[in-house]
């Protein structure tokens, strides 16, 4: 009986130690070749004009044990694309995105909620 408790225990104890590791988070890279960041605006009210930024990376990190999610994106704004060279330099002048300032935008935590609890948080994290 004594050999029996004592190979429960450890196999009590390895089971624990190893519970941390399933739960860990994961952290998925960005693909920037599958990434699209884009944005649009009203042009004199006449047509919604849409660009896009050509460069992006970051991060997703997925918590599942504790329903918790971070995402970190940073965009290069002097990347910006609207389909005419001369409006992407128009575009990255001070009097806009000043790209010479901020090559990328300040970070901005999103909203996030668990399906589990089907509503938002009460406040950004």
């Amino acid at each position: 009986m004594n050999k029996f408790v004592r190979y429960t225990a450890i196999i009590a104890l390895a089971t624990g130690l190893a519970t941390p590791a399933l739960a860990a988070p994961e952290t998925y890279v960005i693909d920037p070749t599958h990434t699209f960041a884009r944005f649009s605006y009203s042009h004199f009210g006449l047509s919604t004009q849409l660009s896009k930024f050509d460069k992006t990376t970051g991060t997703v990190v997925l918590d599942k044990a504790a329903k918790t999610a971070s995402v970190d994106i940073v965009i290069d704004t002097t990347s910006v694309n609207t389909g005419y060279a001369t409006f992407n330099e128009h575009i990255q002048a001070p009097d806009f995105l000043d790209t010479a300032k901020y090559p990328a935008p300040p970070s901005s935590r999103p909203r996030w909620f668990s399906r589990a609890t089907s509503r938002p948080p009460s406040t950004a994290t």
